[in-house]
């Protein structure tokens, strides 16, 4: 068998993209100031066993999540603390940095010295994470993660575990944006904050949308498809900048429109037509139709539409199109393309023309990063053990109150329930082994993800706790509520604090 010519080049790449999300330096500052404080502050207490769960309060506000989200992201996300082994000379450097030099001037010395009491130089966190596999469907306010181990090294990764919510809000996405089409592209790669971010989101948008059969994904990114050629395909046309370089004072813009038209499809042989540099509906519409019957030689030269009225530019196209005699071509539409958008403009074509919408090609590339931060699903990293005790972090705001415990999720017909770890629960248990001690365990392919996506989307409908933690919840409920009630007598009375 013939030797891949790439592989070497695809493994490296890989490897540098994953070693990129891992702590910039290997540095110990990859956190927020107040876990060296606060843990510098007890010691004894960092150091003890616990639990942090994450967990995604609200749902993504889309019509068709109904309250659902799609797990993904651990190979990129777990990578941030995960990818390789600390080291012990970066730890003693951050050590002597943080407790002399830094503004705040603070180590947590006996937590990390857990760490440095491991032999060599290469040293692991010793921590376990569980959590959904990738592709796991879940409803908000079901924890999704947790990490065991000392609550003070936990805490660290808090920061880091956060970004969860950015794949996970893009997974699921593409299962709305699956569930409008059955076909789409990615054309994003410039929304993108970094190039990294959009490998995240595409190998998210896979898991998510690829299905159960895993079809290969349509991007513009170049990259990705070199580094996953089984996961992504490229996708790619004529651009307005070669369009506007024929142009000149001394011609017609049509003249120049058509010229870069006529010359893409006889170098390339297939095109869709960008139809909208002078003006999609007259000039535009001319030149397309005139490029496609003069190359009666192809008929993979189909129009792309991505301003104005693009419903009514769909239909326009495919009218004319019919109207000279011309097969069905295909039709790539964007503009701030959304699931939506695209039942918009599928519905208009269907009223209007009595046919099918199969030759429309939506493309969409800032849909993929609308409303893609923390806030969106209110992610939440919190303690909700320490040593055999539950811990509950209450809040003014309703719906902020952790789920205590060391917690396992498990699956009952079309209801998730969450327990804790030393329960015995009638149900499939979701939770698999993400990170062991510190080490990186969960490999699952990426296909295998997306199948789970397709299989889980619609079985599930509400959720509830185990018995003991509805007691675990029931008594610091009414611990609470029995102190804030004292507190405002007392208050009330204007007497001072007790």
């Amino acid at each position: 068998m013939p030797t891949d010519p790439f592989a070497a080049k695809r493994a490296e790449m890989r490897d540098e993209f994953f070693a990129k999300l891992f702590l910039l330096g290997g540095w110990l500052g990859g956190t927020d100031t107040y876990k060296r404080t606060m843990w510098a502050a007890v010691p004894d207490i960092a150091l003890q066993p616990a639990a942090y769960t994450l967990t995604f309060r609200k749902g993504l506000p889309e019509p068709g999540a109904n309250n659902r989200l799609v797990m993904a992201g651990h190979e990129a996300v777990l990578a941030q603390w995960f990818h390789r082994p600390l080291r012990r000379r970066d730890i003693l450097l951050a050590r002597d940095w943080y407790a002399r030099d830094s503004a705040t001037k603070a180590f947590p010395a006996e937590v990390w010295d857990a760490v440095l009491a491991q032999p060599g130089e290469e040293l692991t966190l010793p921590v376990d994470v569980w959590g959904l596999p990738g592709g796991q469907t879940f409803l908000a306010g079901v924890p999704c993660l947790t990490f065991e181990g000392p609550g003070g090294l936990i805490s660290y990764t808090e920061p880091a575990m956060c970004r969860y919510f950015a794949p996970v809000i893009q997974a699921t996405k593409a299962r709305l944006m699956r569930a409008a089409t059955p076909r789409d592209a990615e054309f994003g790669l410039r929304s993108a904050p970094v190039e990294v971010c959009n490998l995240i989101l595409l190998l998210a948008r896979f898991v998510g949308g690829a299905g159960a059969e895993g079809a290969a994904q349509l991007t513009s990114n170049d990259t990705a498809e070199f580094m996953w050629p089984d996961l992504f395909r490229s996708i790619g046309t004529i651009g307005h900048e070669m369009m506007c370089a024929a142009q000149s004072f001394d011609r017609t813009l049509a003249a120049a429109e058509f010229e870069m038209m006529d010359r893409f499809v006889s170098k390339m042989g297939a095109a869709s037509l960008l139809c909208d540099l002078v003006d999609a509906e007259t000039v535009g519409l001319e030149n397309a139709l005139r490029v496609i019957r003069s190359h009666p030689e192809t008929d993979r030269v189909g129009v792309r539409v991505d301003s104005g009225d693009i419903a009514g530019q769909c239909v326009l196209y495919f009218q004319k199109m019919k109207q000279l005699g011309i097969p069905p071509r295909v039709i790539v539409f964007e503009d701030e393309v959304t699931p939506e958008g695209v039942r918009r403009v599928y519905d208009t074509f269907r009223a209007q023309t009595g046919v099918e919408p199969t030759m429309l090609f939506p493309g969409a590339g800032g849909y993929w990063w609308k409303l893609v931060h923390r806030d969106t699903v209110s992610a939440a990293f919190k303690r909700t053990a320490t040593a055999d005790r539950p811990n509950v972090k209450f809040s003014n705001s309703p719906g902020k109150e952790t789920v205590p415990g060391y917690v396992r999720v498990y699956a009952r017909g079309d209801t998730l329930v969450v327990a804790d770890r030393s329960e015995h629960i009638d149900g499939e248990p979701l939770f698999v082994k993400l990170v062991d001690q510190g080490r990186v365990v969960y490999a699952e392919g990426f296909r295998e993800q997306a199948a789970r996506a397709e299989r889980t989307w619609d079985r599930y409908a509400r959720w509830e706790v185990s018995p003991l933690l509805r007691d675990h919840l029931d008594r610091f409920a009414a611990m609470r509520a029995a102190e804030v009630a004292a507190a405002r007598e007392r208050l009330a009375a204007g007497a001072g604090p007790t």
